[in-house]
């Protein structure tokens, strides 16, 4: 019996060596996305487009890169959001661009997110553990070590664990080639929620929400300190996006979250510029019935108006660049 248990051990020991060696010669792969996938597919096949977007269904269903195209000259802007694409998934998708010589833009803008959790459900999804590479798990235990959240560090390193063991590296084909449709050939990535599974949000339950988000943004009078480590991750992007002159920009989009204050508290913490459209003062139009599809997402018609307001602002970031 010992003799078995022996054998078991340096056989998991060996599987577990080969799995770090694997996620070592591919560590970028965004196998737990297939529809994201099956964009940067689309997008590695055409040069021409000089913006990506990247961030989670706040950019995936709300930047129409139509319009943002439409106001900025020289612009051809494509939307490689994911929903629930948040901080790791993100910086997976950034590295594994910047990693690859067939992308070639000029200008990435990056959704500015706090949100780095691991919850008990999500830990046993591929699309959690999935972005938990050695650079995304050195960042996360990093951050969680100044919140001192001891159980996220075990969560992320149990992550990083099941994504060594995982050793089907990529989506099944079938699922990749599905998710080529109108959205990513013909739309530019964007894909407003009207065509999607998601049902719209009861009117009087949707404003109900939509009052008390408000109320908490300017009763929230608390002094955040951003995350030191989330700052020295996005900086380090900031400097492989120079050497290939890329201009990194970060992006808050509307409506506002629960967690708006604390997200604006990084606007001046980079040395990137942040554009944001998340003050309801500024942007009342985010928060009325007629814009929203839910309690995080605009509709179609909302999702216009913040491309329309979202290209100026981007467009006096390049011009100061």
């Amino acid at each position: 019996m010992k003799k078995f248990f022996s054998r078991l051990a340096i056989f998991i020991a060996i599987i577990f060596i080969i799995g770090l060696v694997k996620l070592a010669v591919s560590p970028n792969t965004n196998y737990s996305y297939p529809f994201l996938n099956a964009k940067l597919e689309f997008l590695e096949k055409h040069p021409e487009y000089n913006m990506y977007f990247i961030g989670s269904s706040k950019i995936n269903n709300q930047v129409d890169c139509k319009i943002i195209d439409q106001n900025i000259e020289g612009v051809k802007s494509y939307n490689l959001g994911a929903n629930a694409g948040f901080d790791l998934e993100s910086f997976q998708t950034l590295d594994y661009i910047l990693s690859n010589p067939n992308f070639k833009p000029k200008y990435i803008i990056v959704e500015l997110q706090d949100k780095i959790k691991v919850t008990k459900i999500n830990i046993k999804t591929e699309r959690s553990f999935g972005s938990f590479n050695y650079a995304n798990t050195d960042f996360a235990v990093k951050y969680h070590q100044e919140n001192k959240d001891y159980k996220q560090i075990g969560m992320s390193l149990a992550s990083f664990v099941l994504n060594v063991f995982h050793f089907n590296k990529y989506s099944d084909e079938s699922s990749i080639q599905k998710a080529h449709n109108g959205f990513i050939d013909n739309n530019q990535g964007f894909s407003a929620l009207e065509f999607s599974s998601v049902p719209r949000t009861e009117e009087n339950k949707l404003k109900t929400v939509i009052k008390e988000r408000l109320e908490r943004y300017h009763a929230d009078q608390n002094k955040y300190t951003p995350n030191k480590a989330l700052v020295n991750r996005i900086n380090e992007f900031s400097e492989r996006c120079k050497k290939k002159n890329i201009q990194l920009i970060l992006y808050i989009p509307g409506p506002a979250e629960p967690d708006a204050k604390k997200l604006e508290a990084y606007q001046n913490a980079f040395n990137v510029p942040v554009i944001s459209l998340v003050n309801p003062d500024a942007y009342p139009e985010f928060y009325q019935y007629e814009n929203r599809w839910d309690y995080g997402h605009l509709n179609e018609k909302g999702s216009k108006i913040l491309s329309e307001k979202t290209a100026p602002l981007l467009e006096k970031v390049l011009h100061n660049k």
